[in-house]
């Protein structure tokens, strides 16, 4: 640690159109005014004793030190120097999780003005210039930066940023910029957003009474956008609209004769050339239906809404379902869900279904979508079958319970987990459950914890989030082992909205590693999976050469791919999930029905037959789901051989997960548990770990991680090491 008084000073001086970091030894960096803050004097970590992890953002109120925004008290602290324009605080401090930290740094201004500070701070910050405070936020995460304008004084300026620290990421980026650059930034933002609200406009049933995706026969409703200004002024003044409508058979038809499904398929033609694709379900109601006199009641299932306990749900039960069955007649009459939803319950009546996984209105209205669309390309009956998993004469190792006499060789690990495991809930707070297993035997499957919800169960599913991508992987590698699709082939030979060279030639490769140039970290927009079209709308936000050139971490890619394996087998993506994975390996607690990025509901157990089938080269008891060659295709590769610009490695579903620990008896980092560890990431921190040099694979499901993750989680893993790792 360096005392303040003996730091050299920092500032940055705004000369026109430079900034220059200056110190006490002259060392000068030029940067553009649109650079970020190079170093910091950073301080801390201050924690508030008693302080629970849900009110974290009390922190950012608590005064650590006397006069904290005054310019000349400040602790003893550590010059921090940003990477890539940012300052990992855990990396520089310990004891991080529900902590606060001082930064600051010294701005030089040659007039007074008003600059703006463009801060990234993942749950939040205050922030102090010359003493006053200026702005305060919480939460929006790294890739929210929270624009501040601020007074700058002819001279120089001090600048104290607390920044606050719930649990995961802690980092801190400053951006300074002035007045010129700030409205040109501004203005470009306008444009974004802009353009941003314009990919989400919906083409909708223009409202009548009470009606909107729901009508009655003889006559389809008008369609209007929801902005129409916005959507003009983006398609270059004006637009055509060509519209063509289908009945549930698939049969085009130009008016509604009778009652029941129908749907929309819609080019949009501005001025400017860009053409637009919609589609929608719309149900058309008998003619003797009056639907203002329906009253109905919900019974919705308890959620803890702020925090409120089931037996208030229970007690205010009554006026709850009345409430929620207002919400849902208006959306059953005036959404698209609404309308999918009558044509499902119409489709379940006519055909005489039973009840299923497989039969739900997400699934069926995928299922009508997909055929539309094989449809209008003329591709029906063009693509082979995907055949079920095939059966194999010589079965591959399935999850097993240990027999009672070959348990007791493990009873130490299991109570040494089992301690560790309620300690890691003690000290977090978090439910889950986890499964560990060797050579296909499970030698630890264990649930801890409760929530408001209840006890937390080995049958109790969770939200997986990006594990998610790994189960879209697992699908099209069926799809390449028996021919249909290759890993390389180009999104344009099955969606001619793609071109087929070019920089905007985007491969499925592209689409599973990151590299197809979709916006960094988007997931689920512009309808994602349920927008029948949804190439369409990607294909106009690709600007720039950047397909191939730089990896973005995102979930449209694996949307996209989703839409590639629809139109090809003529079903939803969500039915060939059920079909072809989670039915066969019997993961009775796993619900999909929302996105190919994220949104699985899944136990450790369930997520636990996945690992095994992927660690045993494609294979499961007498299934083979693809062979070892595909296997080898699909694992963790160097992208540089593929893409010579990137040095990063990813597979197609599945990336390298090896995390690195201090070693207490040398002090060098090594792997934690084993070097070579495959799997994916989690925003709920769920674990998905195959670890093919110890065959073992360790999974987890919860709902969240939460403050102590990381050292409980160390903790538990060294337990694996110490009694695993070797024999």
């Amino acid at each position: 640690m360096e005392n303040y008084k003996n730091m050299k000073t920092v500032t940055l001086i705004l000369l026109g159109s430079l900034i220059c970091l200056k110190s006490q030894s002259q060392v000068v960096h030029e940067l553009s005014s649109n650079s970020h803050v190079k170093e910091f004097l950073i301080a801390g970590p201050f924690h508030q004793e008693g302080l629970a992890a849900d009110d974290w953002v009390d922190l950012l109120e608590t005064e650590f030190i006397n006069n904290e925004n005054s310019p000349d008290p400040f602790p003893d602290g550590q010059i921090a120097k940003a990477e890539d324009g940012r300052i990992d605080i855990k990396k520089l401090l310990e004891e991080s999780e529900v902590a606060l930290a001082y930064t600051r740094f010294k701005v030089s201004a040659e007039k007074s003005t008003g600059s703006m500070f463009q801060i990234s701070a993942s749950d939040g910050a205050k922030i102090f210039v010359n003493g006053k405070h200026m702005h305060t936020f919480f939460g929006g995460g790294w890739n929210d930066p929270k624009n501040v304008t601020v007074p700058l004084n002819e001279g120089e300026n001090d600048v104290v940023i607390k920044v606050a620290n719930r649990d995961w990421g802690w980092d801190l980026s400053v951006k300074i910029l002035e007045p010129d650059e700030a409205a040109e930034y501004l203005e470009d933002k306008e444009k974004e957003d802009q353009l941003f609200a314009f990919y989400h406009s919906e083409l909708i049933p223009k409202p009548s009474g009470n009606f909107g995706y729901t009508f009655y026969p003889g006559r389809f409703p008008d369609l209007i956008f929801e902005n129409p200004v916005l959507v003009e002024q983006q398609l270059g003044g004006g637009y055509s609209l060509s519209m063509r409508w289908f009945d549930r058979d698939l049969n085009e038809v130009i008016y509604p004769a009778k009652p029941g499904k129908y749907a929309y398929y819609a080019e949009i033609t501005g001025a400017n050339g860009m053409v637009l694709k919609k589609s929608a379900t719309l149900f058309c109601a008998p003619q003797n239906w009056m639907g203002w006199t329906e009253r109905l009641s919900a019974d919705l299932e308890y959620f803890p809404v702020n925090g409120a306990a089931e037996s208030v749900w229970s007690e205010h039960d009554a006026a709850i379902n009345q409430m929620a069955g207002f919400a849902v007649f208006e959306s059953i009459m005036r959404q698209k869900k609404g309308a999918a939803l009558q044509a499902f319950i119409d489709d379940m009546n006519r055909d005489d279904l039973k009840a299923s996984k497989v039969n739900t209105p997400i699934i069926r209205d995928g299922d009508y979508h997909a055929r539309l669309k094989q449809k209008l390309l003329g591709v029906e009956g063009k693509y082979p079958e995907l055949k079920a998993p095939k059966m194999i004469s010589d079965p591959a190792p399935t999850l097993e319970v240990l027999p009672e006499k070959e348990a007791r060789k493990y009873r130490k690990l299991t109570e040494e987990l089992i301690l560790a495991g309620n300690n890691w809930m003690n000290d977090e707070g978090g439910p889950f459950d986890m499964v560990i297993a060797k050579d296909g035997k499970i030698l630890f499957h264990e649930s801890f914890g409760e929530n408001l919800y209840g006890k937390f169960t080995t049958e109790t599913p969770s939200e997986i989030a990006s594990i998610t991508k790994l189960m879209t992987g697992m699908l099209f590698a069926q799809f390449v082992d028996q021919g249909i699709i290759g890993i390389d082939d180009l999104v344009g030979q099955y969606l001619p909205e793609f071109p087929l060279e070019g920089p905007n030639a985007v491969t499925l490769r592209h689409c599973f590693t990151h590299t197809a140039g979709f916006d960094f970290f988007a997931h689920g927009i512009y309808g994602g999976a349920h927008n029948p079209w949804l190439e369409n709308t990607l294909l106009l936000t690709l600007e720039g050469d950047t397909v191939g050139k730089q990896l973005w971490y995102n979930g449209m890619g694996y949307d996209l791919a989703g839409k590639v394996m629809e139109v090809v087998a003529g079903k939803s993506i969500f039915r060939l999930l059920r079909e072809y994975i989670y039915d066969p390996l019997e993961m009775d607690n796993t619900e999909h029905d929302w996105d190919l990025g994220y949104s699985i509901h899944s136990t450790a157990h369930d997520l636990a037959k996945v690992a095994q089938m992927i660690l045993n080269k494609g294979s499961y008891g007498n299934l083979q789901f693809f062979s070892e060659e595909t296997y080898e295709k699909l694992i963790p590769a160097d992208l540089d051989q593929f893409y010579p610009d990137l040095r990063q490695k990813w597979g197609i579903g599945f990336t390298v997960m090896d995390w690195k620990v201090k070693d207490e008896d040398t002090d060098q980092e090594r792997f934690l548990v084993s070097e070579g560890i495959i799997g994916h990431g989690s925003a709920t921190a769920s674990i998905f770990w195959i670890i093919p040099r110890h065959n073992m694979i360790i999974t987890q499901s919860r709902r969240r991680g939460n403050r102590n993750f990381a050292p409980n989680y160390i903790k538990m893993m060294e337990v694996v090491e110490k009694h695993l790792i070797g024999q």
